[in-house]
Formats: structure tokens, C-alpha cells, sequence
């Protein structure tokens, strides 16, 4: 009787580790699957981010050939933009302008900071950007025709939309 007794509770306690072992075994796969889940929409994510840059890249870049923005604003947008992507030592070549021409103004103020100077450091920083964007266009007009060129367009929607004039 005694070993009767002993052996159903062995039975019984096999049975109820391998349950809790098998409840383990589920929240496991749920937790992969949820993972796995994860990851992919991450992914998804981050080449969706990935397109997006390099459409506003081309749009910038557009906007700069058609001189619808400063070379020094379009350098700083495009540098920011492109450091979001992964891009190969042969891409980067491509964007290395628009760092330099970026760099060489980054000393000058910008938006709440400019609103501060007055109008003659205003005048005084416009001539050097002036200056800067002089020594820069030709490299930066090409840099971004080869960009527009190679992002492509993506879909039929236009790059710009003319206000004012035409």
C-alpha cells in the first residue's frame, strides 16, 4: 500500500513538472513569436525611415538646383538627413559636400540665436555666408543634380509645388 501510495505520487508529481514544463515550453514560443513580431515591424520601420530620408534628400536637393533654397539651409538639411542612413564609404563621397559647406557655416547663428543679433552682425555673417555659398555652388549644384539623379523619383508625386511665381 505504502508503495502504491508513493508511486501515484511520484506519477503525480511527473505529471505536474511536465505541465509546468509544457506551460514553460508555450510562454516560450508566444514570447519568439512576439519577438519575432518585434523585429520585423522594427525593420519594417526603419526602412520606411530610410525611404523617407532619402525622398526628403531628394526633394532638398531638387529645391536646390531650382534655387528654391540657400545652398548653406539645403547643406545642413541634407548633412542632418544623411546622417540618418547607413550609407557606404562610395555614398558618402556623394554627401561630402554638403558637410564641408555645412561645417564651414556652422559658427553662424540660426533661428532664435539669429533673432538676437543685430543688424549689423546680421550683415556681417550674411556676407561671409554669401561668400561661403560663392566658393561652394558649383560643387554643391552638382552634388545635388547627381543626387536627384540617383535617388530617382519614387513616385509620380511632384518634388516641389511652385508659390508665386513661375
Amino acid at each position: 500500500m505504502t508503495m502504491n501510495l508513493l508511486i501515484v505520487l511520484a506519477l503525480l508529481t511527473v505529471l505536474a513538472l511536465a505541465g509546468y514544463a509544457f506551460s514553460l515550453y508555450l510562454r516560450l514560443r508566444r514570447q519568439k513569436t512576439e519577438r519575432t513580431h518585434q523585429q520585423e515591424l522594427l525593420a519594417e520601420t526603419l526602412i520606411e525611415r530610410r525611404v523617407h530620408h532619402r525622398n526628403s534628400i531628394r526633394v532638398i536637393a531638387s529645391a536646390i538646383v531650382a534655387k528654391q533654397v540657400s545652398l548653406t539651409e539645403g547643406a545642413i538639411r541634407i548633412r542632418m538627413l544623411s546622417t540618418q542612413l547607413e550609407l557606404s564609404d562610395s555614398e558618402k563621397t556623394d554627401y561630402q559636400v554638403f558637410v564641408q559647406l555645412a561645417e564651414a557655416t556652422a559658427h553662424i547663428p540660426i533661428l532664435d540665436e539669429w533673432r538676437k543679433l543685430n543688424s549689423l552682425e546680421k550683415h556681417r555673417f550674411d556676407i561671409e555666408r554669401d561668400e561661403l555659398e560663392k566658393n561652394y555652388r558649383d560643387f554643391v549644384e552638382n552634388a545635388a543634380r547627381k543626387l536627384v539623379d540617383d535617388l530617382g523619383s519614387t513616385d509620380s508625386k511632384p518634388l516641389y509645388y511652385s508659390v508665386g511665381k513661375d
